[in-house]
């Protein structure tokens, strides 16, 4: 704890620095840097009495705590912390002004405390993995109840010095709940030092966030195959394997950033009439093969209704997106060789056989025709994937009754 609590402080000319370049690079101003400094604070309104306060690092955490903050915002007070810009949007755009939203500041006792001071939270609740060796030594000195949701831990971290895991440990001791996501992840945090039975395992909360599957319109009256979140390349090497299948359903393509349409377009122009773009107003005809959805915010209608999907950014290194969108619709899901984004998700559907995980483009071409040819193998996956998730629905109950919230 000793040689953390004089590194920090010999390399504050650095992180200064870090924290002016980042201010700068994402346009975030100054109330990032001087909230990440721990410089300066503006009082909390008189709506924010002794708030719960809930840290996520970033826009991952974000989205795994979303579920359980819009359970608690009518009821409870909010101030959530976050360490990105990009984080920052997220709030504001899934809460507008609904919760308190402030950068949390380096792990500079003074800034911690000055931060306490200012808002006075009654609760702090870390997602997933950041422990501060300061940020819970300020908070348990103030009385402040501590519990980390949906922990996780990897190896990684005993790969860390001595000296840091140190740190942790003695950061652990002053923690009142650990709420794990797997019995693995309760195993790193004993391995770590945490007290066993302050540890209680009720899985990921991720999975209490799930889509409004109701009433979707059908937005394409003929049978299509959804290639969903699309990335660089993923288009044209899908649109060649689905020409050489010649089958007759409809090939609709979302890419993930609709900005690319322009490139996309470019590659496929050899389709000519084949091919239909939706922000070019195109009706799809009876020459249509591949139909470019290049808008935003059109993917769960798309969803309801596909016959099966391909989830891209999978068979580019991008980590794969959200597989457990389709798996709401009882979709069945072919996905690429890179889920690293999505690990936990692909070992839930995968131990109930409810997606199929291939390595390139030419088993996507089979697993593609052995689906679309047995109609009953597709809602057989898809139901799968369906229960899979329906098992973790009560996730946020039981984070709730652990955290005695009502």
């Amino acid at each position: 704890m000793v040689i953390y609590q004089i590194l920090i402080r010999l390399l504050s000319p650095l992180i200064w620095l870090i924290v002016a370049i980042e201010a700068f690079k994402h346009k975030a101003g100054w109330t990032f840097i001087t909230q990440k400094l721990g410089l300066h604070y503006t009082q909390s309104p008189a709506t924010l009495q002794n708030p719960i306060w809930i840290h996520c690092a970033s826009v991952g955490e974000v989205k795994a705590a979303e579920p359980l903050i819009r359970q608690l915002m009518a009821n409870h007070r909010i101030l959530l912390t976050t360490n990105t810009k990009t984080s920052q949007q997220l709030v504001s755009d899934l809460f507008s002004e609904q919760v308190f939203h402030r950068y949390l500041p380096f792990d500079w006792p003074f800034a911690l405390k000055r931060f306490v001071k200012t808002y006075k939270p009654s609760k702090l609740w870390v997602i997933e993995t950041e422990i501060w060796p300061n940020l819970f030594r300020v908070a348990n000195k103030n009385g402040i109840e501590i519990a980390i949701l949906n922990g996780r831990l990897t190896q990684k971290t005993f790969t860390s010095p001595q000296w840091l895991q140190t740190a942790y440990r003695n950061s652990l001791r002053r923690v009142n709940k650990i709420i794990a996501r797997s019995e693995l992840d309760a195993k790193m945090f004993k391995k770590l030092g945490a007290t066993p039975d302050k540890i209680q395992v009720l899985g990921n909360l991720k999975y209490a966030a799930q889509p409004e599957v109701h009433n979707q319109p059908r937005p394409i009256e003929s049978p299509f195959v959804l290639a969903a979140s699309t990335h660089n390349d993923e288009e044209l090497n899908i649109v060649n394997l689905w020409l050489n299948m010649n089958r007759p359903e409809l090939l609709v393509i979302v890419p993930r950033h609709p900005k690319r349409t322009a490139k996309i377009q470019k590659q496929l122009e050899f389709l000519g009439t084949k091919l239909k773009v939706a922000t070019k107003q195109e009706m799809i005809d009876e020459q249509t093969r591949v139909y470019l959805d290049d808008r935003i915010g059109r993917l769960l209608p798309l969803y309801a209704h596909a016959e099966v999907v391909i989830m891209g950014g999978s068979y580019v290194a991008k980590g794969g997106h959200n597989i457990l969108e389709p798996a709401a619709f009882k979709k069945a899901i072919i996905t690429g060789p890179d889920s690293s984004d999505f690990e936990d998700e692909m070992t839930l559907l995968k131990a109930s056989n409810g997606i199929i995980q291939n390595q390139d483009y030419s088993q996507l071409q089979q697993a593609l025709i052995q689906l679309l040819s047995n109609p009953e193998q597709a809602k057989q996956l898809g139901e799968n994937a369906y229960q899979a998730l329906q098992k973790q629905k009560n996730t946020l109950q039981k984070y709730l009754a652990a955290l005695n919230i009502t």
